[in-house]
């Protein structure tokens, strides 16, 4: 294992790329694997490190278990932690993996991740945001540190309900809200003309996945090791076909922090991700059965009754992403549509008629 690791508190165009890590997959990854670390911490929410225990040949010095992102959090966090150890395991699904990364930083020691969940992209990329409470910072200079390996153990992430893993295939076919966007700018005449030809690799992505998915299940629908290695191939692939283009701002993955910092909640990152897709679509008039039978087809969980959101907490988040997205304090200035076109009053309540329908 290297060490110190390669990773840096800015800089993070240097990071690994996703086509690059590398990840294992298998049965009983974790019990034979774990029996070749050295003395280790690991960080966990508790249910992932239930979870994920009984598979550990050797066991951590201690867990820490994180409860929020917040770097001032973090600081005291990573000080309550043991000093002679030589690895650090991240188990668990998006908050844990980035903890670990930001533990494994600051320690300068080789860093695992076991995602017990594949419904992120913090398992496949080195960076990880920096947070102030529920405020993202300043995206230009986040720290990153590419972990050694990725164990991806099919006993473990398949005990997981099936909602959160699949919510892994609404975080990539989220990207529908980019062609959305760039439609819609076209149509009033702002920017570039909507280009087929930038969208065609993600285009294709999605198609492969809304084929094949279903394919992986079992015959009573649930999700099998083809489906787990498929949603992480999914997430893998995802960066080299994304489309990054000043006309297509990827509103939807704003929306998730906007709705998270109004009601000071969270909801699972894809399903959030999906549901804000939607409602873009909706909103820019572009086809939105097109990426409701997507995901309806993969079975990832968008609708907000199916998510546990009320009607009034959508409200609030839909009025607070305006002035997120706008936020000059915190450098943010994404001309996403909903900033623009706000989804407020007589507008929200036609959405919310629109999303009632949707069954």
């Amino acid at each position: 294992m290297q060490r110190p690791p390669r990773g840096a508190w800015n800089g993070f165009d240097q990071m690994k790329p996703a086509s690059e890590y590398d990840i294992r997959y298998g049965h009983h990854l974790v019990r034979s694997t774990s029996a070749q670390w050295p003395s280790y911490v690991a960080i966990a929410s508790p249910t992932a490190y239930r979870m994920t225990e009984p598979h550990l040949t050797r066991r951590p010095e201690t867990v820490g278990y994180p409860t929020k992102m917040d770097f001032g959090y973090l600081k005291q966090f990573t000080e309550g932690l043991p000093d002679d150890v030589e690895l650090v395991v991240g188990i668990g699904g998006g908050l844990v993996l980035d903890v670990s990364k930001y533990v494994a930083l600051t320690r300068q020691l080789p860093l695992v991740l076991i995602p017990t969940i594949v419904s992120t992209g913090a398992i496949i990329h080195s960076v990880f945001a920096e947070w102030e409470g529920r405020n993202l910072g300043d995206t230009k200079n986040w720290p990153w540190i590419d972990p050694e390996y990725v164990l991806v153990d099919y006993d473990i992430v398949l005990s997981a309900p099936d909602h959160l893993n699949i919510a892994g295939v609404g975080d990539v076919l989220c990207g529908y809200s980019c062609i959305c966007e760039w439609k819609h700018r076209e149509s009033q005449g702002i920017g570039e003309p909507y280009d087929e030809s930038v969208t065609a690799d993600m285009n294709a992505l999605h198609a492969r996945i809304v084929e094949n998915f279903p394919r992986t299940l079992s015959p009573d629908g649930t999700l099998t090791p083809a489906s787990v290695k498929l949603i992480m191939n999914a997430i893998k692939d995802r960066d080299s076909n994304s489309v990054t283009h000043p006309d297509a701002p990827a509103g939807d993955h704003a929306f998730i922090v906007a709705a998270e910092l109004a009601n000071d909640r969270g909801w699972v990152h894809g399903e959030l991700a999906s549901l804000g897709t939607v409602i873009i679509a909706w909103h820019t008039d572009q086809s939105p059965e097109t990426i409701i039978d997507r995901l309806d087809a993969c079975g990832v969980r968008w609708r907000p009754s199916d998510m546990g959101m009320s009607k009034d907490e959508l409200a609030k988040a839909l009025a607070e992403c305006p002035g997120y997205m706008g936020d000059a304090s915190w450098g943010r200035d994404l001309q996403a549509v909903w900033r623009l076109e706000p989804v407020v009053g007589e507008r929200f309540e036609r959405l919310w008629e629109f999303l009632e329908c949707i069954r």
